[in-house]
């Protein structure tokens, strides 16, 4: 098969004659001057990165690309959140600095075949999730653009900002948007899988507040996806993930917050509280129409074999104190260990979360939802503590279960233009999101860390099916690399991403030379031996 003529979809948005050596001289690119790609039809297949990493420096300069043994690459392969993630050996690490290049970037691919993941924050807990071995690397660090529109109803961030940035930007103007919850997440993962916010209960998920997307496709070509231009696009970039392109830029819709002044801290309690904080938070969840300003989320942890519930909650607006929220009153009935909460900038506050993050450790996160219910959270609790006692000999290990919710306001916020593909209408009331955590030190330890998260979210799911209280949804952006995620969105939204997909990379670049991350057709690592959904 010729390299240049690789489509063969005869839909219009690539035509079955696409030539990617035409496409390249479109954007500006004279492939004749880059000689091992001019020849590489001619050539062993094993120069693809090679030739493609050199004919990036050449177009963009040595500041654009590092490679193994320069110093930029170790600073960047050290710059993960995740130790897993660290030891990926890309074959070079690109640093485009305009969308152009972005677009260059995937033509260069499709000629020469060499693979390629984009790293927006690098907070993925596994291998391949931002980073490919004996590939490309894209970072956006150097697309960092952010621009308040003139009426300050949208702002355009680029996907290598964080969420302490673009909030810190917007902190003076009277405006926020829906973001993550810690500063030093990236906009674009946390984007496309969805995104909760503090603000998630009044508008719904982050991706539910883009107005639009500016993304490069495998054409090459920038267009972008709203819901009056490509709107079957838009609809499965909210929460589809990386599977249809690059996206160069986000067009957040904002939202008043005087002063950026919101409430929030951590409320920390001792085993004895645990039934006290298990009521309070389920009756949180199930009541959070009432005043959807407040959410919860809740970190079940063993500290110095001290069992722990640290809670965080937080308001979108400022109070004089947490027990001034009727809704937040049984929280503050229960005597705590500690507390934080006070009123605060959200730009301050995403930036305190950080802190709590380690970098640098072995990590795995999983996930199951479940429908909010007395009876599965305290049984989640049991199970939880029950088995982290398998635990004991690795070094460095700490376990969570963490509870977050999807409440009614960030269902219905979740049908805003024209829906999202995540499959929450079938949910019929509001979710729990459990969560586990873990990190630890050693690789020899990975074996019994992945078992041992396995077995937990079996047997929560076990307990939810048997009582009539389970979901089928996964939450990507908290799913361990053994979860097939667009399977769980369901057959018909499923369905729908990959004919979204056939139109838009009917070559499907997204699916094979950008391999990492959830994929239309499978799960990042699949591995019968683990809990899948």
């Amino acid at each position: 098969m010729a390299l240049a003529a690789v489509a063969k979809s005869q839909h219009p948005f690539e035509p079955a004659n696409f030539n990617v050596t035409e496409a390249l001289i479109q954007q500006g690119v004279d492939v004749s001057a880059l000689p091992e790609l001019a020849s590489l039809a001619e050539r062993s297949s094993n120069l693809a990165c090679r030739t493609a990493c050199d004919s990036l420096q050449i177009l963009y300069g040595a500041d654009a690309i590092d490679f193994d043994g320069e110093p930029g690459y170790s600073t960047f392969t050290k710059g993960y959140w995740s130790q897993l993630l660290n030891e990926v050996r890309p074959y070079c690490i690109f640093r485009p600095s305009t969308p152009t290049a972005l677009s260059v970037l995937v033509l260069i691919s499709r000629l020469s075949q060499c693979p390629f993941a984009a790293k927006s924050g690098g907070h993925s807990a596994f291998a391949g999730g931002a980073g490919i071995h004996g590939g490309i690397t894209v970072s956006f660090d150097n697309l960092r653009d952010i621009k308040l529109s003139a009426d300050k109803k949208t702002v355009a961030v680029q996907p290598g900002n964080t969420w302490a940035r673009v909030l810190s930007t917007l902190s003076s103007t009277g405006v926020t948007v829906l973001s993550g919850r810690l500063g030093d997440i990236g906009v674009g993962g946390l984007t496309l899988g969805g995104g909760i916010s503090f603000l998630t209960n009044q508008y719904g998920l982050v991706c539910d507040n883009v107005a639009s997307f500016d993304i490069v496709t495998a054409t090459g070509r920038i267009i972008s996806a709203a819901p009056t231009q490509h709107p079957d696009l838009f609809w499965a970039l909210r929460g589809g993930g990386n599977n249809f392109g690059l996206v160069a830029a986000f067009h957040y819709q904002t939202k008043p917050l005087p002063g950026d002044l919101v409430f929030g801290g951590t409320r920390t309690y001792a085993e004895a509280a645990f039934p006290e904080v298990i009521k309070a938070y389920v009756d949180l969840t199930l009541s959070s129409a009432k005043d959807p300003k407040a959410g919860s989320w809740v970190v079940y942890i063993n500290r110095g074999g001290a069992r722990l519930a640290v809670t965080e909650l937080w308001y979108g607006a400022p109070l004089a104190d947490g027990a001034d929220a009727p809704i937040f009153s049984d929280f503050y009935a229960i005597d705590a260990v500690s507390d934080t909460t006070k009123t605060r900038g959200h730009a301050e506050y995403v930036k305190a979360l950080e802190l709590t993050r380690t970098y640098g450790r072995r990590q795995i996160t999983y996930v199951l939802s479940v429908q909010a219910s007395h009876a599965i959270a305290a049984r989640s609790v049991e199970i939880f503590y029950g088995a982290i006692g398998a635990l004991e000999g690795v070094q460095g290990v700490s376990p969570g279960l963490v509870w977050q919710h999807v409440t009614d306001g960030a269902l219905k916020g979740s049908r805003r233009s024209g829906g999202n593909p995540m499959g929450l209408e079938r949910a019929g009331g509001p979710l729990h999101i459990m969560e586990l955590i873990c990190e630890w030190t050693q690789a020899r330890d990975d074996e019994l860390v992945y078992r041992t998260m396995s077995d937990i979210m079996r047997l929560i799911k076990e307990e939810s099916e048997a009582m009539g209280v389970a979901s089928d949804w996964v939450y990507m952006n908290y799913a361990s690399q053994f979860q097939d995620v667009v399977s769980s969105y369901g057959a018909e939204n499923k369905a729908r991403l990959k004919r979204v997909a056939e139109i838009y990379d009917p070559s499907r670049v997204f699916q094979t030379l950008q391999p990492g991350y959830f994929k239309l057709d499978r799960a990042p690592k699949p591995d019968a031996r683990y809990f899948s959904h």
